[in-house]
C-alpha cells in the first residue's frame, strides 16, 4: 500500500513541476518580449544599464547645483 501512495505523490509532484515550468517559460518569454520593446522604444537605455550610479550622481550634482544658486 505505501508504493501506491508514493506513486500517487509522485504523480501529483510532477505535475506541479510540469505547471510551474509552464508558468516560469511564460514569464521568461514575456520579459524578453518587454526588454526587445524597451529597447526599440528607449534606445539610449544601455547607458543606464551598465552605469547604474550615473543617475543617482547626477541627481546630486543637481539638487548641489540648486542649493549653491539659492
Amino acid at each position: 500500500m505505501t508504493n501506491f501512495v508514493d506513486q500517487l505523490r509522485l504523480a501529483e509532484r510532477a505535475k506541479e513541476d510540469v505547471y510551474f515550468a509552464r508558468i516560469d517559460r511564460e514569464l521568461i518569454d514575456a520579459l524578453h518580449q518587454h526588454e526587445h520593446i524597451d529597447k526599440r522604444v528607449r534606445p539610449g537605455n544601455t547607458q543606464r544599464l551598465t552605469q547604474p550610479d550615473t543617475t543617482a550622481k547626477q541627481i546630486v550634482a543637481t539638487e548641489a547645483r540648486q542649493e549653491a544658486d539659492k
